[in-house]
């Protein structure tokens, strides 16, 4: 990509693209779009993404030294195994930085970082770490969170509407205006250390 990528590109589109375990350094993306490209195991080295679309790609393993995404959606696509916390995050908070829609983000982390109104709808987030993370009024709607951590986490005025498999507790994160639905709801009860009769 390096080679048949301009330094900056702006409202272009790229399709196809197989970019298996090679390294795409210094590039911005404004506006861009990415279609059925592969890039498992890629190292995106002080890019930046502001404003992309993600569909249909593989993105699993990828490496983000660096690298700033802003206003970037994700659909359709893989992003199993991601350490987020490896990209660079603006010291302003953003409104939307990032949004997953009908994704794999399987194993990923997001240790800490700063997700507010993020969406994470209709995903897979099994093994995720959202550990002490900022994910208020995040939109959070039918992902399962099969042994996804939370803890110290602010999901303050969240929507886990039709989420499932989640394991919240109650005492150990915020909460507050966050909307559960049932039956998924009663996890949180038993995450209260009390006997349900």
């Amino acid at each position: 990509m390096t080679g048949k990528v301009k330094k900056e590109c702006s409202g272009e589109v790229f399709s196809g693209l197989d970019f298996k375990g090679k390294a795409v350094t210094s590039r911005q993306f404004r506006d861009c779009t990415f279609r059925n490209c592969d890039f498992t195991g890629a190292a995106f080295r002080f890019c930046k993404f502001q404003d992309c679309n993600f569909e249909s790609c593989n993105l699993s393993l990828v490496k983000l030294g660096g690298s700033l995404f802003s206003g970037t959606a994700f659909k359709d696509s893989k992003l199993v195994g991601i350490n987020w916390t490896e990209a660079s995050w603006p010291g302003i908070k953003l409104s939307c930085p990032l949004r997953f829609e009908s994704c794999l983000l399987n194993d990923s982390t997001f240790l800490g970082l700063s997700l507010g109104g993020t969406r994470i709808s209709r995903c897979q987030a099994n093994g995720a770490d959202f550990r002490e993370a900022d994910l208020s009024k995040a939109d959070l709607t039918h992902t399962d969170f099969s042994g996804a951590l939370f803890g110290k986490t602010d999901l303050t005025g969240a929507n886990l509407d039709q989420a499932r498999n989640y394991a919240i507790r109650i005492s150990d994160n915020r909460v507050k205006d966050a909307r559960f639905s049932m039956p998924e709801a009663m996890a949180l009860l038993y995450c209260l250390d009390i006997k349900i009769v």
